[in-house]
């Protein structure tokens, strides 16, 4: 055999990359490129940014404020002065529309964090400690589970009032269940892996098992279940602002805001179209960025 049979030419080297030509020195390199890769992943993450960017700069590029009401400037179509037209108080739109962001967003990544946070503790300690834990932990989820999502929000918010507050403890009362069972199920594939048995066997306690070894190694499943999570988040606080259960005046909501333009939608379109358009750009966002992060982050889709 000859010697050059046992070297790969440097020119024959991008063989070496994935069947989209994006090289992946690292595992995190390689899932940033993965999601580059994605368009349409790629492009939601951009528009969220975008988003964000709006929600914390969109009021100063304005003249006007989210409460300023001027009933000679009702009503008005989008113009230079107002991007996004008026309401029938004649406050500007697009003011509104960035306060609503600031609120949404709030709302969702809060809650989604929250639930981040009580469903890893909540389904690793289940599943890692196993027999009677597992049972009793898990049958707590399954009863609260049992009950209707929006039937338990919405009794939530009767019982303590409107704001933000009260949004955010309705939301996660039952929403880290799912991400419990997320991660409980990983947990139990791996906590059987050779490198489990060989950090207990070297002596590492539970709790160093559970969270050096464990949890970090389900890192995947949970960024992509937390990023489903937020939209949910945010189309349950329109929903319920729209309801009137959610924030009240003279804050703005992108539900409130749906709800005020839903009577004039006939006449005045504008006061429905834009804040439903934010609505669903955002949770399409989300949602395609959730899709191409699991993707990204699938062990399979490595060479």
């Amino acid at each position: 055999m000859k010697n050059s049979d046992l070297f790969l030419p440097l020119e024959n080297r991008e063989a070496l990359s994935d069947e989209n030509g994006c090289h992946s020195p690292s595992f995190w390199g390689g899932v940033y490129r993965r999601l580059y890769c994605n368009r349409a992943a790629f492009a939601s993450l951009v528009i969220l940014v975008l988003l964000a960017m709006l929600a914390i700069t969109g009021p100063l590029l304005s003249s006007h404020t989210y409460f300023e009401t001027n009933l000679t400037q009702k009503n008005l179509v989008p113009t230079r002065d107002s991007w996004f037209g008026t309401d029938d108080l004649g406050r500007d739109m697009f003011t509104r529309i960035c306060y609503g962001a600031r609120i949404s967003l709030f709302v969702g990544i809060t809650a989604a964090s929250i639930d981040l946070i009580i469903g890893v503790l909540w389904g690793g300690i289940a599943a890692f400690a196993g027999g009677r834990v597992d049972t009793l932990l898990m049958r707590i989820a399954d009863i609260l589970y049992a009950i209707p999502y929006l039937l338990i929000v919405i009794m939530l918010m009767v019982v303590m009032g409107t704001g933000l507050v009260p949004i955010i403890i309705a939301l996660t009362i039952t929403g880290w269940i799912n991400m419990a069972r997320i991660v409980r199920g990983q947990i139990f594939q791996l906590k059987e892996q050779e490198y489990i048995l060989a950090a207990t066997a070297l002596g590492a306690g539970r709790r160093r098992i559970l969270f050096k070894h464990l949890i970090p190694n389900v890192m995947g499943p949970i960024i992509v279940t937390m990023t489903l999570t937020i939209p949910t988040a945010i189309f349950t606080e329109a929903f319920l602002s729209f309801l009137g259960l959610g924030v009240q005046a003279p804050m703005a909501s992108w539900g409130t805001m749906a709800n005020d333009g839903l009577p004039a939608m006939r006449y005045y379109p504008w006061r429905l179209f834009f804040p439903a358009a934010f609505i669903s750009i955002t949770m399409l966002s989300f949602n395609l960025l959730g899709d191409g992060l699991r993707d990204a982050l699938d062990p399979k889709s490595r060479k």
